[in-house]
């Protein structure tokens, strides 16, 4: 009797009200707006160094890491064009800000200084969007793209005293992939949206002032990485 409850049940299909039903085959240009946080966090390869100190003959290096990553926000205007059915064009210029945090260690772990990096970007993403087909009032997505970000606080003065000890560079290029999923709402689309960033490009700048020889040389790289959680409305 149970089983022949459940294949009723089964049998029985009930009617769903899809919203925005010819969304996907109307405008192949549409706009909107994101918003979202991220976690921004480095990829350091550790150099060689330089004798710190005279008085410290077996200490010849700084070990360099991140600490803790802070969360940051993005909000960025939408740009989409429809190729295909399932394949969509996306451009999302804005600005996203956040901040990391180095540690500069001696050899026995004992922690000499700390910085915090502050970056405020404008980013101009550029990504491929593949969606699969639609299922009711939503559809599943994956994306992959490229991104440039403009660091605007990437030439701060740099200051010992005040714990400014490197610089990173103002450019980098990134290579980006990130899902998603689309709900087709009443009036409008609404998207939740994760994507991880990978820097191309060493940003290490070797610029330093007379004192901070030993932070910038302890360091041979630091390539970025962000992670995104973005809310899409279009």
């Amino acid at each position: 009797m149970l089983l022949s409850v459940f294949a009723a049940n089964a049998q029985y299909k009930r009617p769903v009200h899809l919203n925005e039903p010819d969304y996907d085959l109307g405008k192949r240009l549409r706009f909107g707006f994101s918003v979202g946080f991220n976690t921004m966090d480095f990829r350091i390869k550790n150099g060689r160094g330089i004798e710190v100190s005279p008085d410290l003959q077996d200490t010849t290096q700084f070990f360099t890491d991140v600490s803790h990553v802070s969360p940051g926000f993005n909000v960025n205007a939408v740009t989409d064009y429809r190729l295909t059915e399932n394949f969509h064009l996306r451009f999302l210029p804005g600005y996203s800000f956040g901040q990391r945090s180095l540690n500069f260690f001696y050899p026995n772990d004992k922690l000499e200084r700390q910085m915090k990096i502050e970056s405020s970007f404008i980013e101009l993403p550029l990504s491929l969007k593949y969606s699969a087909n639609r299922v009711n009032n939503f559809r599943p997505y994956l994306l992959a793209g490229g991104n440039v970000r403009i660091d605007l606080a990437a030439n701060k003065k740099l200051n010992i005293a005040e714990g400014v000890l490197l610089r990173l560079k103002r450019t980098d290029a990134y290579y980006e992939i990130g899902f998603g999923t689309d709900f087709f709402l009443e009036y409008f689309k609404f998207s939740i949206e994760l994507k991880y960033s990978v820097g191309l490009f060493n940003v290490l700048s070797q610029d330093y002032e007379d004192g901070a020889e030993n932070y910038v040389q302890a360091i041979d790289g630091i390539h970025s990485r962000i992670f995104h959680v973005s809310f899409h409305f279009e």
